[in-house]
């Protein structure tokens, strides 16, 4: 008799070699079987890890022996190859905007059941896809495991980072600003954090702090932007903030001409450095403008007199003052 069989089909490919069981009387003859399955011939041995994984037909055949005839037995016999789960996200880094990342598999690995730890990563157990704009910035040890089944459990581990979309924003609070004030910095908002700022020629600005130099700035109103780089798997971004520099006021001022006769023509007051009207003001006895600081003469009392021009505080720069003084002398 030549029956057989292979227990414990179907096989691993990294099992221990299996050789046939015999069943009937059964014995060994000549052991064959198609390309591809590596058995012994006399024992019917099979060598599993030289064998290419699928099914085959292995033949028992026992040769015609004096009153008998040859006889030969068919038994099947399985291998399976190993599972594979080598995976990785080889986009890694990721932004938290950057979507929904699939596992790479190499070297034949396949999906089994995916696990991440620690908690906060949004994981498909099933395919491995990360939901990035529901996950925790940080990063993440990520498991697959292939069950066990003809053969044993294997699982392979990657890591993922996954970054938090940077944020830019800010603004100058206290805008607008004198120039001869406290120097500015951005007052950022929303998550925002410090890049690189920039503006237009007249700002006097830290490229890394954003702080502004209000005194070797010239005046006017600019756009300062602050630009985080891409990185970390981030594309760059950008936020922009107005600013307005304002000069400092100056009140300098004199009556050209001083002193006067009652009779001379009414003075206006001669401005200096940049000075400007503001409110003017005297004694009593002096007729002047409040506006425009336009004396009259021929009504005021004769005496000498302190002229003051006083510029309100605004646009950040605080009031400015300045006083002159002006002399009346009669006609005789």
């Amino acid at each position: 008799m030549a029956t057989f069989n292979y227990a414990g089909n179907p096989f691993c490919q990294t099992a221990a070699n299996p050789s046939p069981t015999f069943t009937g009387g059964g014995v060994a003859g000549t052991f064959t079987s198609t390309a591809g399955l590596s058995i012994n011939s006399s024992t019917g041995q099979v060598n599993l890890a030289a064998s290419t994984p699928g099914t085959y037909t292995v033949t028992n055949s026992i040769a015609a022996s004096g009153p008998f005839s040859s006889v030969t037995a068919t038994a099947t016999i399985t291998i399976v190859a190993p599972s594979v789960a080598t995976f990785s996200y080889t986009g890694t880094p990721y932004c938290q905007t950057g979507g929904f990342p699939l596992p790479t598999f190499s070297g034949g690995g396949i999906p089994g059941s995916f696990s991440a730890s620690p908690i906060g990563i949004i994981i498909n157990s099933s395919t491995g896809v990360v939901d990035l704009s529901l996950s925790t910035p940080g990063s993440y040890t990520v498991t697959n495991t292939i069950p066990a089944g003809t053969c044993p459990s294997v699982f392979d581990t990657t890591t993922i980072v996954i970054n938090p979309t940077p944020v830019a924003t800010f603004s100058y609070t206290g805008t607008p600003y004198c120039t001869g004030g406290t120097n500015p910095s951005p007052t950022f908002s929303g998550g925002g954090v410090a890049g690189i700022f920039s503006s237009t020629a007249g700002l006097v600005i830290d490229s890394t702090s954003g702080l502004i130099d209000l005194t070797s700035s010239a005046a006017g109103t600019y756009t300062v932007t602050n630009t985080i780089p891409a990185a970390g798997g981030c594309s760059a971004v950008s936020s922009s903030s107005v600013v307005t520099i304002n000069a400092m006021p100056v009140a300098t001022f004199s009556y050209v001409g001083n002193p006067f006769c009652q009779s001379s023509t009414n003075p206006l007051p001669t401005f200096s450095g940049g000075g400007v009207a503001g409110v003017f003001s005297s004694t009593a006895g002096l007729i002047l403008n409040s506006t425009t600081g336009l004396v009259n003469l021929s009504g005021s009392s004769l005496g000498t007199y302190t002229v003051n021009n006083v510029i309100a505080a605004s646009g950040g720069c605080p009031a400015a003052v300045a006083f002159s003084t002006i002399t009346i002398n009669s006609a005789n």
